[in-house]
């Protein structure tokens, strides 16, 4: 999903300690799992929206880990449309995952960027076998 003004959406991972707008409100329970995706009935914490219209200018520092990706140094403005909940399902329930990789790591600025951001960071689409991205992060006015 966009941002406005030509900017890509993001959402900020609620425990990052630079660019979180506030915890969401739910707590970890793996009864809501089934295999690496939460239960149809699952329903999502609720979220603040203080930083919410943000942007950021993204840049693409390298694959997670290590891992081999195109477009180092890439960068695009992300527009905060959403949380990325470290207590939501759709996160926790990822367990072959890494914690760090999935705005689970309270020491990390996680960011959920769209489909579309990650190919202009990356040159390639994103799919389910592309790495995570380490990224950098600095605030700037939306376009």
């Amino acid at each position: 999903m966009a941002g406005m003004n030509g900017t890509y959406g993001a959402a900020a991972g609620d425990i990052s300690p630079d660019i979180s707008g506030g915890l969401c409100f739910a707590n970890i329970d793996m009864t809501n799992c089934q295999n690496e995706a939460p239960v149809a009935s699952y329903e999502a914490p609720a979220c603040p929206t203080s930083n919410c219209g943000l942007c950021y200018r993204v840049t693409n520092l390298g694959g997670f880990a290590g891992s081999a990706i195109g477009g180092i140094g890439n960068s695009v403005i992300v527009q905060i449309i959403d949380s990325c909940p470290s207590v939501s399902a759709w996160n926790y329930c990822k367990t072959e995952v890494p914690s760090n990789e999935r705005c689970g790591n309270p020491k990390m600025n996680s960011m959920d960027v769209d489909q579309s951001a990650y190919a202009a960071l990356t040159g390639v689409d994103f799919d389910w076998g592309v790495p995570n991205l380490n990224i950098g992060i600095l605030p700037v006015a939306c376009p």
